[in-house]
């Protein structure tokens, strides 16, 4: 019944409703527009010529706009411009495909490798958790995660994402060096140690961690294990690792003389050991050679801008030289590398100091002395700042406690050099 009502009802208004192509017709052809009840078509005449123009000069808009690309084709456009070197326009497609599909994480992983590209870390590692936020078992996103931390020197935030790749991909050789080499550039040799000693033992030909793992064991002064690291890699063949590894740990037990030769050795046959030139500046410091350690330090600075000991011991050389401008960049960077170190804190404190700013330079060093209440060094400088800044009292109380310090320490006989 509803159904022969409606109908009804459309043939009452049949006048009123057109179909797309009476529309069509009638646009063509004016006259054939129906008229009003008062039989008057003029009016419709009329408004039919306004739209043939209109319909003339104004092109319908389906025709002339492009239709939105589709998620894949921009996908596929955005890795073909960053294949093809276009990394900006890669980074503006995928963009543009986040728009459109918001929850692709592998748009914003790859949206993250363009970025850091292009050196916009900060972006890149938002884009990376923005994908771990959707996937948390990626391995691809938070690999590069972790990669964005290391490129930015910013070890101590790419281990935990390192650590988490490594529990769940213990075969992933590139993740245990990465791991590695975070623990080694914090100093934490224990953690190396532990992490080394099992794929050492499993595979004892793997010279990368064979080289990890006998710079940990040496830097943390078990040299006899670090000994039977270097006795393998040693029957392998007079390598310039091997050498490396044997003047380390020549350096370590206070031998700089034969250390700094070994490893000039190692470095005349590879020139590009990682952290050769470091340790052989410093072998090189320990026996006098000032000049020629600045130079090996800048060797290694050349090879990585980021080597903590490198700009330790270079800044800390100029610093001591009166060269507190060129000492400035080095003991900065080495103090970002490592905020904890006790050393780096040392040695900006003593440059503050230098150069006029005496009461950051208090305060840093009175924090040193806290917190480490055996750095010597620490101590003279807070006696010689106190009297600069007028606290007698101050600096005599320091003066004791280095004398009581310099007591102890003939007492106990030569130490080891404090941890940087």
């Amino acid at each position: 019944m509803e159904g022969k009502v409606f109908a009804a009802s459309l043939r009452r208004t049949k006048l009123r409703i057109m179909t797309p192509t009476r529309w069509i017709e009638s646009c063509r052809n004016p006259k054939s527009l129906p008229c009003g009840r008062d039989g008057n078509g003029v009016n419709r005449r009329r408004q039919a010529r306004l739209i043939v123009i209109l319909a003339i000069f104004t092109k319908p808009a389906f025709v002339y706009c492009a239709q939105e690309p589709s998620a894949q084709s921009l996908y596929d456009n955005a890795v073909q411009a960053y294949d093809s070197g276009d990394v900006g326009q890669a980074i503006e497609l995928y963009k543009q495909l986040l728009r459109v599909d918001p929850r692709s994480v592998q748009a914003r992983t790859n949206l993250g490798v363009a970025l850091v590209h292009e050196g916009q870390y900060d972006e890149a590692i938002s884009q990376y958790r923005q994908a771990l936020k959707l996937d948390p078992g990626n391995p691809t996103a938070r690999l590069d995660l972790a990669l964005a931390w290391y490129k930015q020197t910013e070890f101590a935030k790419a281990i935990p994402e390192l650590e988490i790749l490594r529990r769940k991909q213990p075969e992933n050789k590139q993740v245990l060096y990465l791991l590695a080499d975070c623990y080694l550039r914090l100093a934490n040799y224990r953690a190396a140690i532990h992490l080394l000693q099992p794929a050492y033992q499993s595979n004892p030909d793997d010279l990368a961690v064979d080289y990890a793992y006998g710079t940990a064991l040496i830097e943390n002064g078990q040299a006899k294990q670090g000994a039977v690291v270097i006795d393998h890699v040693l029957r392998n063949g007079d390598s310039a690792e091997a050498n490396l590894l044997l003047g380390a740990s020549q350096f370590a037990a206070g031998d700089y003389k034969k250390a700094a030769a070994t490893l000039h050795d190692a470095m005349e046959a590879n020139r590009n050991l990682p952290g050769g030139w470091t340790i052989y500046g410093r072998a090189l410091l320990g026996t006098g050679d000032n000049d020629g350690a600045q130079a090996a330090f800048r060797k290694a600075l050349q090879a990585d801008p980021n080597d903590f000991d490198a700009n330790l011991h270079l800044g800390g050389m100029l610093r001591h030289d009166g060269d507190n401008g060129g000492a400035t960049p080095y003991l900065e960077r080495a103090l970002r590398l490592r905020p904890d170190s006790p050393a780096a804190q040392f040695q900006v404190g003593a440059l503050n100091a230098a150069t006029g700013h005496l009461q950051e330079a208090r305060r840093q060093l009175e924090t040193i002395a806290r917190r480490w209440p055996d750095f010597v060094e620490a101590h003279v400088q807070l006696a010689t700042l106190y009297a600069r800044m007028n606290r007698p009292a101050d600096s005599q109380r320091e003066r004791k406690i280095v004398l009581a310090l310099n007591a102890k320490a003939r007492r106990k006989g030569p130490q080891p050099e404090m941890e940087p």
